[in-house]
Formats: structure tokens, sequence, C-alpha cells
């Protein structure tokens, strides 16, 4: 009676009927792929939890909608849920520094 046809078996005769160099490739080339397949499954996991675990909205960053100026001249800052706020040439807030202008 005939052996039934094994996949494991027939991969073990393949390595060890291939030559030395192969042979190392394949101690090499397994547990690299295991790593990094490992890798990969953490990698997504921790995404998923970072996705599932939403940001508090204390730690949200406020949308800055824009710089107005009233009927006085004086310039304010709209945010998001805030009362306009006057703007400090001297000290302006960190949405806008970099790109502030000195106007007269």
């Amino acid at each position: 009676m005939d052996q039934p046809y094994s996949v494991w078996a027939d991969l073990l005769n393949k390595f060890h009927t291939s030559s030395d160099a192969i042979q190392a490739l394949w101690l090499v080339a397994v547990p690299g792929m295991v790593l990094g397949v490992t890798w990969l499954v953490v990698r997504g996991l921790r995404d998923i939890v970072r996705a599932i675990r939403r940001p508090r909205p204390e730690t949200w960053s406020l949308l800055v909608y824009g710089v107005v100026q009233d009927a006085t001249g004086q310039w304010h800052v709209i945010r998001q849920g805030d009362e306009p706020r006057p703007l400090d040439w001297r000290n302006p807030p960190r949405e806008l520094v970099g790109g502030v202008a000195e106007f007269d």
C-alpha cells in the first residue's frame, strides 16, 4: 500500500537533498519571515487598539477659524468653541507663529 502524500515530508526531503548554501538560506529566511510576520501582526494590533481608544476631548487641538479685524481696527482670533479673543501681536498664539506680520 502506498504512503499518503505529505507536504512536510516532501519539504524535509528537498531540504536534505539541497546544497549547503541553500540549506543556510532556508535556516535564515524562515526565521526572518516568521519575525517579519510577527512584527506586522503586532503593528496591526497596535493600530487597531489606537483606533479603538479615542483621545479625550481635552487633548484635542482647537480649530482656528481665522483672524478678523473688527470695526475699531482690533484684530481677533476666532477659535472653535471660544469667543473671539483680541490678538496681541507681541505675544501671538502658537497657531499663528511664523506667518505673523506687523500691522499698523
